[in-house]
């Protein structure tokens, strides 16, 4: 009888091409948005304030405070992202460092992932984890343009694997110890990647990195803490975390409900082992916390609940069904959701912002304005105006340590809503406020609901006090007279 395992066999020959089937899907799920764009303009919004950041390094190093953020703020932001994006920036080309290189990152990431998975499981196992891995949201958003999980996320992988190859095992802990340099949370994962891959033989290596962490924590961001106290909660913030952590409920990085619906059974069949699998399971329940805490910890979770999402498949495929018909049918719509959110998640692309129109506006602004000119529009703009017209604005989405959050989000809905010229005028005065930036979305529900609502019928009925410099694609941008 001739063994399966043959090289000759052709399941084994289609399971041996699993490393290529998988990069290449990766390699093309990832310049999908790209495609589907038509064009090579950066989507969202990080990947423009990494740009900024970066280029501002290139020129003066790092920064004690973000003079255009908020109208100036601590600087508050991980520079290992910022320092290795200006470096690739200078070494080749804009695009290089914002588009190119995450691409190459993601597809590296398939392969380690993949690795990873095959080496503490079985190549099927594999194949399956790594499918659903990379056509999750949460992948998808991290490689397709750079972002500030990109770079860590994949470091911690390579650690990783490194680990538990035990092959060049001193890049491995060095990697994780830098981790404090790319934020908070990818040092906690580093902390529960070597609680997880611990073993006596590298104890010493293994405390090394754990009080390397904790001092480079220590060391960057408690003269933060002492000298701004814990920051303030944006109490205007969505808090349901369903809406920032699901892809099916509208989460930018989010994950599908079907690889959560998998993995509970995917659990399920981890638990017939009982306790041989207790480092997961503390794993996947500390990553759980943080994530409630903070849903761009969603990347960490894919790590654990793909490969259980694919032990899910597996205990459906092996229990009994009364059906043959219920079983396959039921398999066939679990998999046919993953493909339908993946599909769904790369079509919002087509409308990702910032739009041609609102790139256009804010280059206006940045050559017709002067350099020390202030922005009102409303804070989901904000980072493009500090990235793109690069001034000043109000409020942005990086709400850390930010100064007065909660009053500046009032005083901004007071100018919206308020009909007094002179409350308004106050209020922009306070603010030095120079230009209003307005939206088609603004006036479409994101800030007013009515065509002469608010700071609408203020700008439209006091022409000596306001003069408008800008109305295309029904963007406007008004003047603030002094």
């Amino acid at each position: 009888m001739k063994s399966v395992s043959s090289k000759e066999n052709p399941l084994y020959m289609r399971l041996g091409a699993s490393p290529y089937i998988i990069m290449a899907l990766a390699l093309l799920l990832l310049i999908s948005p790209l495609v589907i764009k038509s064009s090579f303009d950066l989507a969202g919004k990080e990947p423009y304030l990494i740009d900024r950041l970066s280029s501002q390094f290139l020129a003066q190093g790092i920064e004690q405070t973000d003079s255009l953020s908020f109208s100036g703020r601590p600087y508050i932001y991980p520079f290992g992202t910022v320092v290795i994006a200006s470096l690739i920036k200078k070494l080749t080309s804009h695009n290089t460092a914002l588009i190119y290189l995450p691409i190459i990152l993601g597809v590296l990431s398939s392969l380690l992932f993949y690795s990873l998975i095959r080496l503490l499981s079985n190549t099927r196992t594999a194949l399956i984890s790594s499918l659903i891995f990379i056509i999750s949201p949460s992948f998808i958003y991290t490689f397709a343009y750079l972002k500030e999980f990109t770079l860590p996320f994949f470091l911690i992988l390579l650690a990783s694997y490194l680990l538990l190859t035990k092959k060049l095992t001193p890049i491995a802990y060095a990697l994780l110890a830098i981790t404090p340099f790319f934020g908070i949370e990818h040092a906690i994962i580093s902390l529960l990647i070597l609680f997880v891959f611990f073993n006596k033989e590298q104890k010493p290596a293994t405390l090394i990195s754990y009080l390397l962490i904790i001092i480079l924590l220590l060391v960057t961001y408690f003269p933060l803490l002492m000298s701004n106290g814990f920051p303030a909660i944006a109490d205007f913030e969505e808090h349901n975390p369903a809406f920032k952590i699901f892809s099916d409920f509208g989460s930018r990085f989010g994950i599908s409900l079907f690889i959560i619906f998998l993995a509970v059974f995917g659990l399920k069949e981890l638990w017939k082992e009982k306790y041989t699998h207790i480092k997961v399971y503390i794993s996947l329940l500390i990553i759980l916390v943080l994530l409630v805490i903070k849903p761009s910890f969603i990347i960490y979770a894919t790590l654990l609940l793909a490969p259980l999402a694919a032990l899910g498949i597996h205990y459906l495929l092996n229990i009994h069904w009364e059906s043959k018909i219920i079983k396959e049918l039921t398999i066939f719509i679990l998999i046919l959701g993953l493909i339908f959110s993946t599909a769904s998640y790369l079509n919002s692309y087509k409308t990702s912002q910032p739009s041609k129109a609102i790139i256009s506006s804010l280059s206006f602004l940045e050559q017709n304005t002067p350099e020390d000119s202030v922005i009102l529009s409303h804070y989901s703009y904000g980072i493009w105006i500090n990235s793109l017209a690069l001034r000043k604005n109000i409020m942005d989405e990086q709400f850390l340590y930010a100064p007065k959050l909660n009053k500046r989000y009032a005083d901004a809905q007071e100018i919206f809503s308020s009909r007094n010229l002179e409350k308004t005028k106050a209020l922009l005065s306070m603010y030095a406020v120079t230009h209003i930036y307005i939206t088609p979305e603004m006036k479409q529900g994101l800030t007013w609901d009515a065509e002469e609502e608010g700071l609408l019928f203020v700008l439209k009925f006091s022409k000596e006090d306001f003069t408008q410099i800008y109305n295309k694609n029904g963007i406007e941008i008004w003047q603030v007279k002094r």
